[in-house]
This record gives structure tokens, C-alpha cells and sequence, in this order.
């Protein structure tokens, strides 16, 4: 059998070069537009800068937002191609020749996504906070400085409100990542019993009806739970201040496993 750590490098350094693929595309655009930004003197990231609202922006002003507006579609794109990724390895007959269960194939494919979201992720954060220092040293100020002006301080309530927008992030994520296997591997199951299972318009249109029928589930149950997550917490408090990230964070773990368990069942017994 293979050992865990040996499968796990193997699938982490093929799906790296996507990360380094997406980041230099980064890299690139925000030269290209800074430039534009330059040239045409059209000031497109003024409406995304932090510090000179009313004033003409300086050369980190421009790029910090630039970096945040890329960074936004760049995370996309590169959510994209795992889900693609991911898919291709667990349809992958080579993948499949590894002598390791096709359960374990999953989970390890799974994983290694999620560990490339935080590579990616920790890369973008370590070059906007360099970006960020230059710019509050352009203004004469501190990095600490800038937190108090923002109103940031490192208080336990900042540090929980961190900490859920990361394990909301973690389970938006993850999810996606097991919504999409389902959406896949229910199709490849449905479409192999059926005549014609060979034409792509079949399996698109099956995989469409799935996706369809199971955005709809999700969004009731996800109305149903949030209503009722609401009135609890109304009624056990003074105020009409209400956070519901903590009921999305739940929900979207437990989907996971539900759908983990799924797409386990279908990868042992039909795909």
C-alpha cells in the first residue's frame, strides 16, 4: 500500500503549479493595470483604496488595491481549476493503479485541495501585508498605527471575528469541493445505466439537473436552519444584532460529511 504522506506529495506538488500559474497571472495583471492606471490616469482602484480617499493616490495605494481586486477573481479561477483537478484524479484510471483504496484516493484528493487553498491563500496575504507596510511607510505611519486608525485592535472579539471568517471560508470551500464530486460521481453513476452513456450531452444534461435540484435543497434547508437559528437568538438576547456565520460554518461542515459519506458510498460501489 502506499503511505499517506508519499500520495499526499504526489497530488500536492501536481496541483501546486496551478497556484504558481494563478499567482504569476496575478502578478502580471497587476502590472499590466497599474500601468493602464498610469498611462490613462483614469484612477480605476480609487474606489478600492484604504487611505487617500480624497486625495490623488499614491503608487501603493493603487497597487494594494489592485492586488485586492485580483486577488478576488484569481481565487476564483483557481477554485475552478482544482474542482477540475480534483474530478480528473478521481476518474483517472492511472490515479486508480496506486495500490490504495479509491475511498482513501478521495479523501487524500480532497485534502490536498484544501491545503493548496491555505498555500495560495497564506502567499496573498504575506505580499498585501508587505504592500500594505510600504504604503502606511508612505504616509508616515506605522503598520500598528493604521490598525488603530482603522479601528482594529487585537482584542479576543477581533481575534473570534478572524477566526470565523476563516472556518467560514474552510467550509465554504470544502463543501464546494464535495458538492461538486457529488454532482460528478452521481452523474457518472446515473449516466453509466443509461443507453448513449458515451454522449457528453447526456452526462451535461444529467449533471445540470443534479446541480440544479441540488442548489434548490440547499438554499430551503439553508432558510429553514438560518430562521430558525434567528428566532432562537433573538429571543435569548436584548439586542436585534444577530450573527449568523457561526450557523453557516455549521452547516457547511456538516454538508460535507454528508456529502463526504455520499460520494465514499458511490466511489466503492458503482464509479
Amino acid at each position: 500500500m502506499t503511505s499517506f504522506s508519499a500520495l499526499f506529495k504526489q497530488m500536492f506538488v501536481q496541483k501546486r503549479r496551478y497556484a504558481h500559474l494563478v499567482l504569476l497571472v496575478q502578478t502580471f495583471a497587476v502590472i499590466f493595470m497599474f500601468l493602464m492606471d498610469l498611462i490613462t490616469s483614469n484612477n480605476f482602484a480609487k474606489g478600492f483604496l484604504v487611505f487617500a480617499q480624497n486625495s490623488h493616490p499614491k503608487f501603493c495605494d493603487i497597487i494594494f488595491a489592485l492586488g485586492i481586486i485580483t486577488t478576488a477573481i484569481g481565487d476564483l479561477v483557481f477554485l475552478g481549476l482544482l474542482c477540475w483537478q480534483n474530478e480528473k484524479i478521481n476518474l483517472s484510471q492511472t490515479w486508480h493503479l496506486i495500490p490504495v483504496s479509491d475511498i482513501k484516493l478521495w479523501w487524500i484528493n480532497i485534502l490536498t485541495s484544501m491545503v493548496q487553498c491555505a498555500y495560495i491563500f497564506v502567499i496573498q496575504v504575506v505580499l498585501g501585508i508587505i504592500v500594505l507596510i510600504f504604503d502606511c511607510m508612505s504616509y508616515g505611519l506605522s503598520f500598528s498605527t493604521m490598525n488603530k486608525k482603522v479601528g482594529f485592535s487585537w482584542s479576543w472579539p477581533d481575534v473570534m471575528v478572524i477566526i470565523e471568517m476563516l472556518l467560514y471560508l474552510i467550509g465554504l470551500v470544502l463543501i464546494i469541493f464535495c458538492f461538486v464530486s457529488f454532482a460528478d460521481l452521481l452523474t457518472r453513476t446515473i449516466t453509466d445505466q443509461l443507453p448513449g452513456k458515451n454522449y457528453t450531452v447526456i452526462k451535461i444534461f444529467v449533471m445540470a439537473i443534479l446541480v440544479i435540484i441540488g442548489v434548490t435543497i440547499a438554499f430551503k434547508i439553508n432558510d429553514q436552519l438560518t430562521a430558525a437559528y434567528m428566532r432562537h437568538l433573538l429571543k435569548n438576547s436584548n439586542g436585534y444584532s444577530v450573527d449568523t456565520l457561526p450557523m453557516a460554518i455549521i452547516e457547511f461542515f456538516a454538508g460535507s460529511i454528508i456529502l463526504g459519506a455520499i460520494n465514499s458510498f458511490l466511489i466503492e460501489k458503482f464509479v
